[in-house]
């Protein structure tokens, strides 16, 4: 890696954290005048440069060393586990409800989000995550409709590129929403066995290749194949999953095979750029599959929600509470 591409990546990353831009542009001298005082000892720059880590991991520490903004108090966040407690339980018990009653939960996240996160586009950019789901699961769980719903997660990366600044990304971004909304709308009033509309989702990962925008995402990986790698891992798991679907409905759970890119992503960052990733990293995957797994081919419902318990027992007993 260059210097000027080392230090385009960390602006970038460093924005990604809403740190303030004049302490941004000390960060980038700083880390230019140790790049140009390592060649000066005759250094090779991008050993260097890579030994630095990566733009990411590095705005990441910058804010964890430094003061971290006071957060108002917010006592909804603090009560909105409760509320969700009170919801699953009580539609559990009623109605018998415990699938998708377990959504009741995304309270949590939804509180903090919609509390916390001031600028908008991000604001919905973040909701857009939880929304998606909770309207996939209600959709595939009253009507079937798990196809063509799936595409609804599409709209995630679709808002997340037109909160960038770059002109090309922001068409981008308007392209997906508007594909995405033309692919399920087309199936569901047409019939859901002709998959003509697939071709308005075929340019997605093109364009996010020409746009640069997926390149920002995974700038992290430390040699070209194992992105290349990763992205292709990405376009199999899609094609996995609309195969099977589109042979045997299978839509659900059959999702659940994307889960393996976080999973994937977790395992590169520990075994090839050997960072610490704890196993409680690791737990919200294996827990949502189990919960999934478990509650539908053993009508355990009522009782796999259990398995999330994992989560905080894991970090309890293996995690390193600094």
């Amino acid at each position: 890696m260059t210097k000027t591409t080392f230090l385009e990546l960390l602006e970038e990353a460093l924005n990604d954290r809403d740190i303030d831009k004049q302490e941004i542009a000390e960060i980038l001298e700083d880390y230019a005048m140790m790049i140009d005082e390592a060649v000066e000892r005759e250094q090779d720059a991008s050993t260097f440069i890579e030994s630095l880590g990566s733009p990411r991991s590095i705005a990441k520490t910058i804010v964890q060393v430094t003061k971290p903004k006071e957060r108002p108090d917010n006592k909804w966040i603090a009560v909105s586990p409760f509320v969700a407690l009170i919801i699953f339980f009580f539609l559990g018990f009623s109605y018998d409800a415990w699938h998708p009653a377990w959504l009741a939960f995304l309270l949590v996240p939804i509180s903090a989000i919609a509390l916390e996160v001031q600028k908008p586009l991000e604001k919905m950019t973040a909701l857009s995550v939880f929304f998606a789901l909770i309207a996939f699961m209600l959709s595939g769980t009253y009507e079937g409709l798990w196809h063509p719903m799936w595409a609804l997660f599409l709209i995630i990366p679709g808002l997340g590129f037109l909160s960038t600044k770059k002109t090309l990304q922001k068409a981008f971004g308007v392209y997906t929403l508007a594909a995405t909304t033309f692919y399920i709308t087309y199936t569901l009033m047409a019939d859901p066995s002709h998959h003509y509309a697939l071709i308005a989702l075929i340019p997605i990962p093109v364009m996010g290749l020409i746009s640069g925008q997926i390149s920002v995402h995974f700038s992290e990986f430390s040699r070209i194949s194992d992105l290349i790698a990763f992205i292709l891992l990405g376009v199999f798991l899609l094609g996995i999953y609309i195969v099977i679907g589109l042979s045997s409905d299978l839509w659900h759970p059959t999702w659940l095979i994307f889960l393996l890119m976080p999973i994937a992503g977790l395992l590169y960052a520990q075994f090839i750029r050997k960072e610490r990733i704890d196993l409680v990293a690791y737990t919200p995957f294996i827990a949502l599959i189990i919960f999934f797994l478990w509650g539908e081919y053993g009508d355990a419902y009522a009782y796999s929600w259990l398995v999330f318990l994992l989560i905080p027992i894991t970090a309890i007993l293996f995690g390193d509470d600094d």
